[in-house]
């Protein structure tokens, strides 16, 4: 940036300039064009084709914002798998076990009751630019942006190139929807890691997958014929180990994608060959896994890694310029939840804009929504992920823990954004005294589940009921005071472990990486790698 604008036309060519086109880009374009049906907008894509990115699996709360909010319920029921929440499954620490029968499984008795899907983000993302346009948004695509410049509301320039002609436009606004990229933040200064939190991933779609819930798994997995009255195989099926959980998501066109999520403090996953042999030797060494992908194939071309997954913007908003979606930050996949808070930052976003441009002033609501979205990513990260790979390989200490974020996340942001869908996905989530509180409590539950995690290592108990039990929820989580039901279970199966351990000292406590070795790995790796 400049400190001193120069000369440009009071009115700028677009209202909004938008970068990005997929989730975040074209949800933001589709909310401001249905408020302020006159709004000039751009969007600004670099693919010529989407991919298929991580985030195939939706919670609640992304499932109301593309249902109740878009209004996307038909194409979701047409192209995209019903969800049938998650489902963990767990095998003994020494790995002597190699029977899918015996592994330990936490998940849902019956049908989900709310909106969730298993989405082809390709699909998804193309359908949502294409109803954009069709509502009066322009896109150039594919379109690199080379520069922009932030002066201020209706005095920014936005720099890109398509093809070989290079353009320079005015904006109004700049919205940064580039998801991972982070444009705005990174040419700010503003973007941050996360060292507290030092997780990577890497995933890959497979062809020729055994389902769960065929016969030819249930011949060979007698166990899996009967248990729940819902299908597995349409869950999001986690594999869980200490220091890392893979996923395992079906796709409408048969395929899976499958991946694995690690702290680099507890453990280190295959090295050797492609990112499709690495994943696929890591994922049959589970037995429920090596009844899923012993004979599955990678995708070609198909594959991304990524270093070190968390990352946020120390602002997410200022004079003329706005981020929202991945481009504003990102935490930790384990719950799906990357999508919800899309939703959130999109719809934040789209109120502030439509108040600007109906020539109000915002200043007031750009400074609320920096504070929320600052409180709410980090109470979230220590609600429910700090240290928590330290007991994800634990079904005991899982099976509390499950109970209790799902518990609290039906009682707070799911029940809030179906009761009061304007007013809720206007704010971030845990936000106010109420959210504090929560959030104070799911801290408080998160950091002594890890500490028995180290009380169980201490005393070579960790992970003695992952064969041959079934943590299931029998009564489906919803959006209404039941949830607290499942939070006091939840409590009960916390304090009991407590009480179990209270005379065993746990092993010292894993150590937090630094902030400048962290940056040196971002530099060192690029955020996305294609096998």
């Amino acid at each position: 940036m400049v400190s001193h604008a120069p000369e440009i036309p009071s009115t700028p060519d677009y209202d909004v300039v938008i970068l990005g086109g997929a989730f975040s880009g074209s949800s933001l374009a589709l909310l401001l064009k249905r408020a302020k049906p006159e709004t000039r907008i751009l969007i600004i894509e670099k693919s010529e084709v989407f991919d298929r990115k991580v985030g195939e699996s939706t919670s609640e709360v992304a499932g109301c914002f593309l249902t109740r909010v878009l209004g996307f319920a038909n194409h979701l029921a047409c192209n995209h798998f019903q969800k049938h929440g998650l489902r963990m499954w767990f095998n003994d620490p020494g790995k002597t076990n190699d029977c899918p029968s015996t592994c330990s499984e936490i998940g849902p008795y019956s049908q989900a009751r709310m909106a969730t899907f298993q989405l082809d983000r390709s699909k998804l993302d193309q359908h949502m630019l294409e109803q954009a346009v069709t509502e009066g948004c322009h896109l150039v695509r594919p379109a690199s942006v080379k520069s922009f410049e932030l002066h201020g509301v209706n005095r920014n320039t936005v720099t890109f190139k398509v093809g070989d002609e290079t353009r320079t436009l005015t904006a109004g606004w700049v919205a940064d929807c580039s998801g991972k990229a982070s444009l705005l933040a990174r040419k700010l200064g503003t973007w941050r890691n996360l060292p507290e939190h030092p997780v990577h991933s890497m995933w890959v779609r497979f062809t020729n997958v055994r389902c769960l819930d065929s016969h030819e798994s249930r011949t060979l997995a007698p166990g899996l014929k009967n248990g729940t009255f819902v299908a597995r195989a349409s869950a999001t099926n986690h594999l869980m180990g200490r220091g890392w959980w893979s996923w395992i998501i079906p796709l409408s066109n048969g395929d899976f994608s499958a991946g694995v999520t690690w702290d680099e403090r507890l453990f280190t996953p295959p090295s050797e060959g492609s990112i499709g042999q690495r994943l696929k030797e890591h994922l049959t060494a589970h037995p429920i896994g090596k009844l899923m992908f012993e004979n599955a194939e990678p995708v070609e071309n198909d594959a991304r890694a990524y270093k070190n997954l968390p990352y946020y913007s120390e602002k997410a908003a200022g004079d003329g310029w706005i981020l929202a979606g991945d481009a504003a930050g990102f935490m930790d996949p384990l719950y799906s939840q990357g999508l919800d808070y899309c939703a959130h930052s999109v719809y934040a976003a789209h109120k502030i804009l439509v108040k600007s441009l109906g020539g109000e002033s915002v200043e007031m609501d750009v400074t609320r929504h920096n504070k929320e979205f600052s409180e709410s990513y980090h109470r979230w990260f220590n609600g429910i992920y700090r240290n928590k790979y330290q007991y994800l390989g634990d079904a005991d200490l899982m099976n509390a823990a499950f109970l209790l974020d799902i518990a609290a996340y039906f009682v707070g942001p799911v029940r809030l954004v179906y009761l009061f869908t304007d007013v809720e996905f206007s704010k971030m989530p845990y936000n106010g005294p109420i959210g504090a509180f929560f959030g104070k409590f799911m801290a408080l539950y998160n950091r002594r589940l890890e500490v028995l995690a180290r009380k169980r290592l201490a005393n070579g108990t960790y992970g003695k009921n992952n064969l041959g039990q079934r943590y299931f929820v029998r009564i489906p989580f919803e959006a209404s005071p039941k949830a607290f039901g499942h939070l006091f279970r939840g409590v009960r199966a916390w304090l009991k472990l407590e009480l179990g351990l209270m005379f065993t000292k746990p092993i010292p406590a894993m150590e937090t990486p630094t902030t400048v070795n962290m940056a040196k790995q971002v530099q060192a790796e690029p955020m996305s790698s294609a096998a």
